[in-house]
C-alpha cells in the first residue's frame, strides 16, 4: 500500500477539496459560500459545485438569507448525526483550518465601537 503524503489530503469523501468543505461545514455548523471558500481553500466556483452537488444528495441543506446561501449539515439527512460525528472526529487532520475556525469572529461588533 503506497504511503499518503500530508499534501494529499483526506479523501474519505472523494477528492480531499470535497472533503475539505464538509469538515468545515461540520466544524462551522453554519455558513456561507464565500466563507466556506477562504477555509477550505477551495475555489469559490469549486465549492458553489460540491454544495450543489452535496444537496442534490441531500447531505447539506441551503438556505438564501438576503443574498447569501447559508450551508449547514442536513438534520433531516438520514445519516445526519453519524456523518457530523465522524468529520468532528476528523479534524484533527487538518489543525490549520480548525485554528482558523477557532480564530474566527462569530458575532457581530457593536455599531458604535472602532474598528
Amino acid at each position: 500500500m503506497p504511503k499518503r503524503s500530508e499534501s494529499d489530503g483526506l479523501r474519505l469523501f472523494g477528492a480531499p477539496a470535497r472533503s475539505r468543505a464538509l469538515l468545515a461545514i461540520a466544524l462551522l455548523e453554519q455558513t456561507y459560500l464565500r466563507e466556506l471558500s477562504r477555509i477550505a481553500g477551495v475555489s469559490f466556483q469549486s465549492i458553489v459545485r460540491i454544495v450543489d452537488d452535496l444537496q442534490e444528495q441531500g447531505v447539506v441543506s441551503t438556505l438564501m438569507r438576503g443574498p447569501q446561501r447559508i450551508v449547514t449539515l442536513n438534520p433531516s439527512f438520514f445519516a445526519y448525526r453519524e456523518v457530523r460525528d465522524l468529520l468532528l472526529r476528523l479534524a484533527p487532520t487538518e489543525p490549520r483550518m480548525v485554528k482558523t475556525i477557532e480564530d474566527l469572529r462569530r458575532r457581530p461588533r457593536r455599531r458604535t465601537k472602532e474598528v
